[in-house]
């Protein structure tokens, strides 16, 4: 399974840097506000852009740290619906992908 190898790679290359992008939103978010009422208004809506980015982060890096998991209890790559096998093309695409094609078109 030397796919398998080159994925998990993947993953924690991606996981690293999804850990690095949410400490630094988490720094931003952090930030004292501004004095000037304008340029706080500015950075309220910022905030909230980076609050919805943040988010969409910690919910990637909870399904690489499952794919990973399954890769080490060998589980990876198994439909969670159908229990076949997942394309390899489709992991590749998709490293965390936890259905097959067939499955995922039907739901």
């Amino acid at each position: 399974m030397p796919e398998v190898q080159k994925i998990k790679a993947q993953l924690e290359a991606k996981l690293a840097e999804l850990f690095e992008r949410a400490e630094d939103i988490d720094a931003d978010l952090s930030e004292a506000p501004d004095a000037n009422w304008a340029e706080n208004a500015v950075e309220a809506e910022n905030d909230e852009v980076l609050e919805g980015v943040g988010a969409l982060t910690m919910a990637e890096i909870r399904k690489i740290k499952q794919a990973l998991a399954k890769i080490e209890d060998g589980t990876y790559g198994i439909c969670v619906n159908c229990d076949e096998k997942i394309a390899i093309k489709r992991l590749e695409a998709l490293p965390y992908a936890t259905t097959c094609i067939k499955c995922a078109s039907a739901g």
